[in-house]
């Protein structure tokens, strides 16, 4: 990462804590992105259950994550323990999650289709009430580990740096579960409903060792000298006063739409990965998404210093919309790079897009660090968990209209999984809505980009009128 030199001694965050806080993002991937990732082969192709059917499900799992995030924000916030704010609610939200990991992928058999839904809903709702109450007040630590501006950045430097190499992991964990270790022994054929309930024991412990190290070796910086004694806030209050800020919303608007177009196109580029560029076999795409991942993992890797030190040269929203623009041009590039038989020319745009959105997600965390010091300016308060829930709110509606949207344009294009083999025109349709409606969707944030009103400049002022009416943190 970029040299500390310009950043004041007593606003660096100690490297081991910068680390091991970074480490705890590694939760958050297996959570939910690798959860996402199992969700619709898992239950379509392995089980064959309706993809507009699992749509709808997850729609209903996310909103009730985003429903749950806004309390457990508040509830954080309003927490005055012998060990912070924070970290009581990271560890216990981490045992949860991990213990409840498992039963998402134990459908019981011999259910009708009601039931199923039912216990998919009766689970999912129990485990992503454990994910809220690790995620919450996870994300709200960091956005008061330090006052700097650049150190911010360099911060989710680290936790992007950690999240490429768990995604390059989990770019291989589809590679796994369906390898010839977990093949169904009478045909020969990948089975992934044996290969993902073998490794969810694995998983499991993963979350639960990686949620755990914040709560564990991270400490609340601004827990004794301010937030211990500030007065609670009802949850009413902590809404209305979020709905108020400005800055805020600019940043929801540009988070909401990046996550609605890479959900929509997830979906679809999964499957066509699986159907039209490898001709149905789930094993040989698994293969070639590992790559994919091993390559965006490399050229995110190789470009993450450089983004890093542009941010420290320029304001963060001017890197922003360089780095959405980009990757507009690379989910264009998808549609030519997408072709029977040449599986590996999906890597072009993979790694183009790897070089822009894992950047974007640098600087989106780092920005809402500055959001909650103008915040505490003009409500006298910190208040990183209801910030941080507001926020999380409309990301996670954002990732339910994804899932559902997603889902659903699986289902208009014409794909049965019932069907050996998909029709041209289903293919071509499936292609046509994989490029056109990211991108579609991506061009609206540069508007966001452009409103947001929160300079380098203007957050060293911020900065000083807070230290001169409660000092130095």
């Amino acid at each position: 990462m970029a040299s500390s030199t310009s950043v004041p001694a007593g606003d660096r965050i100690p490297f081991l804590q910068k680390l091991l806080f970074s480490g705890g993002g590694t939760m958050d991937y297996l959570a939910t992105s690798l959860m996402m990732m199992f969700w619709m082969p898992y239950f379509n192709i392995g089980l064959g259950i309706s993809p507009a059917y699992l749509g709808g499900i997850l729609m209903v799992l996310r909103g009730w994550d985003a429903f749950v995030d806004p309390v457990m924000g508040n509830l954080s916030d309003n927490a005055r323990t012998r060990w912070g704010r924070r970290r009581p609610f990271i560890a216990v939200g981490a045992v949860a999650t991990a213990i409840i990991f498992l039963w998402i992928w134990r459908l019981p058999p011999g259910l009708t289709d009601g039931w199923k839904a039912m216990y998919l809903i009766a689970v999912g709702v129990a485990y992503f009430t454990g994910y809220s109450c690790w995620s919450m007040p996870y994300y709200s630590l960091q956005l008061e580990m330090t006052p700097n501006y650049d150190e911010r950045t360099r911060l989710t430097a680290w936790m992007t740096l950690i999240n490429k190499c768990t995604a390059l992991l989990g770019g291989w964990a589809m590679a796994l579960v369906t390898s010839s270790l977990f093949a169904n022994r009478a045909t020969g054929h990948a089975d992934i409903v044996h290969g993902v309930r073998s490794c969810s024991w694995l998983f499991a412990v993963m979350i639960l060792l990686a949620g755990l190290l914040p709560a564990l070796f991270v400490k609340e910086r601004y827990y004794k000298a301010e937030t211990s004694h500030q007065p609670k806030e009802p949850l009413w209050q902590s809404l209305k006063e979020s709905a108020g800020c400005v800055p805020l919303w600019q940043l929801i608007g540009i988070s909401f739409l990046l996550v609605l177009g890479s959900g929509i196109g997830g979906v679809l580029g999964q499957y066509l990965n699986i159907y039209y560029v490898n001709g149905g076999n789930l094993s040989g795409a698994s293969i070639i998404g590992g790559w994919i991942s091993s390559a965006t993992f490399l050229t995110g890797i190789v470009m993450l210093p450089f983004w890093t030190w542009m941010a420290e040269k320029f304001d963060k929203k001017i890197v922003l919309g360089m780095l959405l623009a980009g990757n507009l041009a690379g989910q264009a590039l998808s549609f030519a790079c997408l072709r029977p038989g040449m599986p590996y020319l999906q890597l072009i745009p993979a790694m183009f897009n790897s070089m822009s959105i894992s950047a974007v997600w640098l600087l989106l965390p780092s920005m809402k660090g500055d959001v909650a010091d103008y915040d505490e300016l003009h409500n006298g308060r910190r208040r990183e968990g209801s910030l941080n829930a507001f926020y999380s709110w409309f990301l996670k509606v954002g990732g339910t209209l994804a899932a559902g949207i997603g889902g659903l344009t699986l289902q208009f294009s014409g794909f049965s999984a019932a069907l050996p083999e998909q029709a041209p025109e289903v293919l071509l349709r499936m292609r046509w809505l994989y490029v056109s409606l990211p991108i579609l969707v991506w061009s609206f944030t540069l508007i966001f980009i452009w409103r947001y009103p929160l300079s380098r400049l203007s957050m060293e002022g911020i900065r000083s009128e807070l230290e001169q009416r409660r000092g130095k943190v």
